[in-house]
């Protein structure tokens, strides 16, 4: 059965189908395509009586396989324009960051340059005010030596006044009650009055025995008070005479301990003077120090970036020739995938009951041809194989049984891209093994029956 023998049907049917899908190409390639499909369903359709004569296998193309070719070359071409637009797409950011860097390099050379000028000036500045730094320490520690032995010298004779005075002190302390006492039993006699002559002159009465107070007593009360009172003037003024000298050497101390104390704070004070200038200077000299360590340490992150990025440029040198190429090449791709999915749509939606002889007939002898006539762009010696699947699942399928020929990997392809189920000729049971270690996680169900139907696949 022959259906649309008319290439102008079939023309129409493509033309509706593909009108309103955008496919990367001029108009009048896009017009050439929509022929070339009626065209390939033809020269499938007469092949299929020639593959009968020399095979005796029958082979038919029937509505369904035109209208799979067509929504095939819809999928597959989308699938792989988006495939390639993403590797694209990778490759251009390489690229762009490969640009970056090498304008990343060119300003951090700028900035490294302007850094070291700068670094420059900052050690200039840091080494003046550091040679500014060491003769103002050297002033200061002069100084400081000589206000130290002033405060030193101040400092013994503080201590040793504190020390006269405390003595002094401490006796006055121990006198002050017989002083006191004393003091009382004169009542408002003039203390001050009472000298050594005075006491002189009653020592004789005091070498008397019978001169106590007790006797006294016994005599006359008033005389008891006077030899009390006589008594009391020579106690205080021996106390006293003890007492005085401790007076005024406390206070002479302390004349000497306020000038001390003065010539201590003068000497302090000149001191915190210098330190503070010593102080000034320093924070100067700091302050460079730190502006020309942070100059430096950016100066050297800039170079480490500058020679990290140098690195990462020099190292991919030879990568962005081939991405370069490689961008254009997928540019080229693209313009060339019009006339790769035709080949690949049809060899999936038609060559499956064909041998391989048949098939590399078709698709060289014939379709590749007609493609070069129609100046429709594809590729030439394009492989099918890696066009429709990768290495991985190849591997994978051969850990599942399938064997390694183009034809029975031609065949796997088949079976996993088709959109219509295919019927398998499997005389040595190779496709069916393969089936069944491949589904079997999908739990594959097996059915026995009997049927007539023509085929569709052939795996030998």
């Amino acid at each position: 059965m022959r259906w649309m023998k008319s290439p102008k049907a079939l023309i129409a049917v493509a033309s509706y189908f593909l009108s309103g899908y955008s496919i990367v190409c001029s108009s009048d390639t896009k017009r050439q395509v929509v022929e070339t499909m009626g065209l390939f369903h033809d020269m499938v359709s007469e092949s299929c009586e020639n593959y009968f004569q020399r095979y005796r296998r029958r082979a038919h193309v029937t509505p369904k396989s035109y209208l799979s070719f067509i929504n095939g070359y819809k999928n597959i071409y989308t699938e792989k324009v988006k495939h390639i637009n993403e590797q694209a797409e990778r490759m251009n950011i390489g690229l762009d960051k490969l640009m970056e860097a090498s304008e990343s390099v060119a300003k951090l050379s700028q900035d490294l340059a302007v850094k070291e000028k700068e670094l420059a000036v900052a050690s200039v500045k840091a080494d003046e005010v550091l040679a500014e730094v060491t003769v103002s320490a050297q002033a200061s520690a002069k100084v400081k030596n000589e206000v130290q032995e002033v405060k030193d010298k101040a400092q013994k004779i503080v201590d040793e006044i504190d020390s006269e005075k405390v003595k002094a002190e401490t006796k006055l302390e121990a006198a002050k009650p017989a002083l006191e006492e004393a003091e009382a039993a004169l009542n408002q006699f003039p203390k001050d009055t009472i000298n050594e002559e005075t006491v002189e002159l009653l020592q004789p009465y005091f070498n008397m025995d019978d001169y106590s107070l007790e006797n006294a007593k016994k005599v006359c009360g008033n005389v008891a008070g006077l030899l009390s009172w006589t008594l009391a003037m020579a106690t205080f003024y021996g106390i006293n005479r003890e007492v005085l000298p401790l007076k005024a050497n406390l206070a002479k101390q302390e004349g000497r301990l306020a000038v001390a104390n003065a010539e201590l704070g003068k000497a302090q004070a000149l001191l915190d003077e210098k330190q503070g200038e010593l102080d000034k200077v320093q924070a100067k000299f700091d302050a460079a120090m730190n502006e020309k360590m942070d100059l430096l340490n950016d100066a050297d992150m800039c170079r480490k970036k500058m020679q990290a990025a140098s690195t990462l440029i020099d190292g991919l040198s030879g990568e962005k020739v081939r991405w370069t190429q490689q961008s254009k090449e997928f540019k080229a791709q693209i313009n060339r995938l019009v006339g790769d999915i035709l080949l690949c749509t049809g060899f999936l939606s038609y060559l499956g009951p064909f041998n391989q002889i048949f098939r590399n007939y078709l698709l060289k002898d014939q379709w590749e041809i007609e493609l070069r006539a129609r100046k429709i762009p594809f590729t030439e010696n394009l492989n099918l194989i890696s066009m429709l699947v990768d290495p991985p699942t190849i591997g994978e399928w051969g850990l599942q049984g399938l064997p390694g020929d183009d034809l029975s990997i031609q065949n796997g392809i088949i079976v996993t891209k088709a959109t219509r189920y295919p019927l398998l000729i499997d005389p040595q049971t190779q496709g069916k093994t393969w089936i069944k270690s491949k589904e079997r996680e999908n739990d594959l169900q097996f059915l026995t029956f009997l049927c007539l139907c023509f085929n569709h696949l052939i795996i030998s």
